[in-house]
């Protein structure tokens, strides 16, 4: 195992008031599960998301936790939204940009 490659992968979370991001050096073939397992942001984030399971995606595209991750991969963390976008767009409290 020691002489197994390894590639380098990014782990991103948004808290509503902060940016959490680590760089890890991971074994080649590693699932997003086991990346997740080994972050500290990852463990961040589980203290703002209730809940067992952590809803991932790649380069914003949601994957599942037995993906496998490729070099340069960015593993991003996703919460929950707090409001509908478009209960928000209906009731005329969202506001967007160029409209």
């Amino acid at each position: 195992m020691a002489n197994d490659p390894t590639i380098h992968v990014e782990i991103l979370f948004v808290s509503d008031r902060d940016e959490y991001s680590q760089n890890l050096l991971v074994t080649a073939n590693s699932t997003v599960d086991e990346v997740l397992k080994a972050s500290e942001t990852a463990a961040v984030a589980k203290d703002f998301i209730s809940g067992n399971s952590l809803c991932v995606g790649i380069w914003g595209k949601r994957v599942k936790s037995s993906a496998v991750v490729q070099e340069g991969d960015r593993i991003e963390i996703y919460r929950p939204l707090k409001a509908d976008p478009k209960e928000l767009r209906r009731s005329g409290r969202l506001i967007t940009k160029g409209k």
